[in-house]
């Protein structure tokens, strides 16, 4: 204790020892006002800027997955159906799961997008192996198990999601945070 009061009686002149002008408290609440209205606004913009990312990218995939369908369509009707059905429960997931989407879950929603990609990689390899080989039943029902897997998938997310919503609105009614 000493060798710090030591320390500063011999730099006592570097030290800003004086009170600070009338109004100083003032000025320093606006500037830090005004410098979280601004972070503010940068988290606004940049989470706004993130949802339109997402949604691009549902967009994209969407696209990507109808055309997919369009090439199996070829193939034979029963295939066309099977993916078509596949497809629109996907499609309902992924929009359940963008209705109850919030700030506190976007990184869950994009580990899901992540995978749901992987999955879709793995389903265009099967049909470029399906479509050689048209007769291979594991083939096709490995697509159908792809499928399966995506929907599994978005239903446990969906699941996630709203336990997560519940938790908040419980932690809110007791006025946890």
């Amino acid at each position: 204790m000493d060798s710090l009061n030591n320390f500063f009686q011999e730099n006592k002149r570097e030290f800003d020892i004086f009170e600070p002008k009338d109004g100083h408290k003032k000025n320093f609440e606006k500037l830090l006002t005004k410098k979280f209205k601004t972070k503010y606004n940068y988290l606004k913009i940049s989470l706004l800027a993130a949802s339109i990312v997402i949604f691009i990218s549902l967009g994209f995939w969407q696209y990507n997955k109808m055309s997919n369908t369009n090439e199996i369509a070829k193939t034979t009707p029963e295939i066309k159906k099977s993916t078509n059905y596949f497809s629109m429960i996907i499609k309902h997931e992924m929009e359940d799961i963008q209705k109850i989407e919030t700030p506190d879950t976007k990184h869950i929603i994009t580990e899901t997008m992540l995978q749901l990609n992987m999955l879709e990689n793995d389903y265009k390899k099967l049909l470029k192996d399906f479509q050689g080989n048209n007769e291979n039943k594991l083939i096709l029902n490995a697509m159908i198990e792809n499928f399966r897997k995506r929907i599994k998938l978005l239903e446990f997310t969906k699941k996630q999601l709203e336990e997560i919503k519940k938790f908040k609105n419980k932690n809110y009614e007791y006025g946890q945070i």
